[in-house]
């Protein structure tokens, strides 16, 4: 399986070099929530989806007309 799909890109990874919005916030978001919700420290996470947020971010400041998924 790993020869198989060694050359397999992720979406989000897709998303990011098409400068799209990815679905950081449902994943990612959705257990930052949880991890708060039930006082569970999850500071890779939050620092992932910093970092991607960050990245998305940069998409609007060069005036990119993207659609929003919210």
């Amino acid at each position: 399986v790993i020869e198989s799909t060694a050359e397999n890109i992720s979406s989000m990874l897709q998303d990011v070099r098409a400068q799209r919005h990815t679905e950081i916030d449902y994943i990612t978001g959705f257990l930052l929530n949880r991890a708060r919700a039930h006082g569970v420290a999850v500071p890779e996470n939050a620092r992932l989806f910093e970092l991607i947020k960050r990245k998305e971010n940069e998409y609007e400041r060069v005036g990119t007309d993207l659609p929003r998924p919210w």
